[in-house]
């Protein structure tokens, strides 16, 4: 098992290794819908609404599930930011492998919970309660 550290210390991942990734992605032929937002100030690629994986100072990062644990099984390891747990990290210049790993975890990943709405504001209106009348 080879464990590497990655660290992001000032580098964010640039919008032309992003067009990479997803360049790579597509020549996987997946036929899956695929895109990438930014978020935290770096990258996560999704499948329709599923977070697949995140990209942090150009680098792809999976977080480590069942479902890919034997096509990475030799893949190196590391930490995208300073305390986080240990990721995978892809290779994405493997399109073939890229394209295997991304499709299980399009299968195999749940959808994201649905966040709870918060009740509406209510307008308070000053009571007179407590408060002497002068009548």
């Amino acid at each position: 098992m080879k464990i590497k550290v990655y660290l992001c210390t000032t580098m964010a991942t640039n919008q032309s290794y992003i067009d990479f990734v997803m360049d790579q992605l597509e020549a996987a032929h997946t036929g899956l819908e695929l895109w990438a937002r930014p978020m935290f100030g770096e990258w996560c690629v999704y499948s329709g609404e599923k977070p697949l994986f995140f990209v942090f100072n150009n680098t792809v990062f999976i977080k480590r599930i069942e479902c890919v644990a034997e096509l990475l099984a030799d893949a190196e390891r590391g930490e995208p930011f300073p305390g986080a747990k240990d990721f995978v990290i892809l290779d994405i210049e493997d399109v073939s492998l890229a394209g295997r790993v991304v499709t299980q975890l399009h299968l195999h990943k749940p959808m994201p919970k649905p966040k709870k709405r918060r009740p509406p504001t209510v307008d308070r209106q000053p009571t007179d309660k407590g408060r002497k009348s002068n009548v």
